[in-house]
C-alpha cells in the first residue's frame, strides 16, 4: 500500500512541474511587415561579426509597445524600437562571440590570479527555430509573451574595410 501511495505522489509532483518551454502566441497585438536580416563582418579581427535583424511594424500605436528580446539562430539580443518618418522598426543586433581567448594569469600564489575571469555558462536556447525563423518577446500587461516570425529574408552581407 505504501508503494502505491508513493507512486501516486511521485506522479502528481512530476505532472505539476513547470514547463521550461516558452509558449508562443498566435495573434500578437501588432502587425508586422517583411522581416529582414543582414550579416556583417568587420574589417579587423577585433571588430568581430554579427547579424542585424529588422522587423517593420505596421501598427500605429507603437509608443506603448514594450518589445523585450529577439531569439534568432541560437542567439539572443535586446530589441529596440525606432521611429523614422512615421514608420516603426524593431531592430536587434546579434554579435558573434569572439574566438579570442582572454589572457589568464596562472601563478603558484593564488593572489596573483585575482583578475582572471571565470568561464561564462551559456544558457540553453529556449526555442527550436529554422534559419529563417525568429521569436520576439514583448510585454502584454504584466506578462511576457512570445511570437514566432517566419520567412525572414536574408540580404547581402555587409563587409567593412
Amino acid at each position: 500500500m505504501k508503494v502505491f501511495t508513493y507512486s501516486i505522489l511521485a506522479l502528481v509532483f512530476s505532472l505539476s512541474a513547470c514547463s521550461s518551454q516558452k509558449k508562443l502566441v498566435e495573434n500578437p497585438p501588432f502587425e508586422l511587415g517583411q522581416a529582414t536580416c543582414q550579416t556583417w563582418q568587420g574589417g579587423r579581427a577585433e571588430t568581430g561579426s554579427g547579424i542585424n535583424l529588422e522587423i517593420p511594424l505596421l501598427s500605429d500605436n507603437m509608443d506603448e509597445m514594450k518589445m523585450q528580446q529577439a531569439y534568432f539562430r541560437g542567439m539572443i539580443a535586446d530589441v529596440s524600437l525606432v521611429s523614422s518618418e512615421g514608420k516603426w522598426m524593431a531592430k536587434a543586433s546579434f554579435k558573434n562571440e569572439s574566438s579570442e581567448k582572454m589572457d589568464m594569469v596562472m601563478h603558484a600564489d593564488s593572489k596573483q590570479e585575482v583578475g582572471n575571469q571565470p568561464p561564462t555558462k551559456k544558457e540553453k536556447f529556449p526555442f527550436e527555430l529554422g534559419t529563417d525563423q525568429c521569436v520576439v518577446s514583448y510585454m502584454d500587461g504584466e506578462k511576457i509573451k512570445y511570437y514566432k516570425i517566419e520567412g525572414i529574408k536574408e540580404q547581402k552581407p555587409l563587409i567593412y574595410k
